[in-house]
């Protein structure tokens, strides 16, 4: 009778583990990985960057920024084609210090327009990146800015 309870009781508690394990993180971190399957566009060390898909993305007409003030970040595609921009961030890129958002606004066909602003760090080492995924002709893609900081 021991045996057979010491094995119920492991069975319960296991059961009640695996049913307070936080789904939520699972689902994330897994949602994360099914779009990974982009395959990123980099743009290192300059404050322009020009794609070959006719995409143009820069940053404060090329001047170096500073943290804690603000920049604006403008995006140009050619005219006549379907373009959307599905999400846009400023993160670490050699450090993971979370990400801020960043919202375009279209001012004409073929310029967006969105302000952002970096937060200080103590080490010299970090480095920020614009990361816009959007779709062009109905192909989804991805680019990033290495923002030229001082």
């Amino acid at each position: 009778m021991t045996k057979t309870f010491n094995h119920f009781f492991i069975l319960v508690l296991s059961l009640l583990a695996i049913a307070c394990s936080d789904s939520d993180t699972i689902i994330h971190e897994s949602s994360e990985k099914s779009e990974s399957y982009l395959p990123p566009q980099n743009c290192i060390d300059v404050s322009t960057c020009h794609l070959a898909d006719g995409v143009t993305l820069w940053v404060n007409d090329n001047l170096r920024l500073k943290a804690e003030s603000e920049f604006l970040i403008r995006l140009r595609v050619e005219q006549g084609r379907s373009f959307e921009i599905r999400s846009a961030k400023i993160d670490g890129k050699s450090m993971n210090m979370g990400y801020i958002p960043l919202f375009f606004s279209q001012i004409n066909n073929d310029t967006y327009i969105t302000q952002g602003i970096v937060g200080a760090c103590d080490t010299d080492d970090m480095v920020w990146q614009v990361v816009i995924d959007y779709s062009i002709d109905d192909v989804i893609k991805q680019v990033s800015l290495t923002l030229p900081m001082i």
